[in-house]
């Protein structure tokens, strides 16, 4: 499955996982749609930046300040 976002200065990152509980592959496009850099995530820290997001949401870290 991918998932492509439009963020800031006109970049995508595009967020992409071949199989169930396979690695996480992420790719940063500039605004000209050249590849910027990539990186590949466990499955397993994954949920764990997910895990640490919702965190720190649920206990009043709202902007994500440190």
């Amino acid at each position: 499955m991918k998932m492509t976002f439009k963020v800031n200065n006109g970049r995508t990152i595009e967020v992409f996982q071949a199989r169930d509980d396979g690695p996480v592959y992420v790719t940063r496009y500039d605004s000209n749609g050249k590849k910027e850099s990539s990186d590949i995530i466990s499955a397993g820290d994954f949920v764990t930046m997910l895990n640490w997001y919702r965190y720190q949401k649920e206990n009043g870290n709202e902007n994500l300040n440190f």
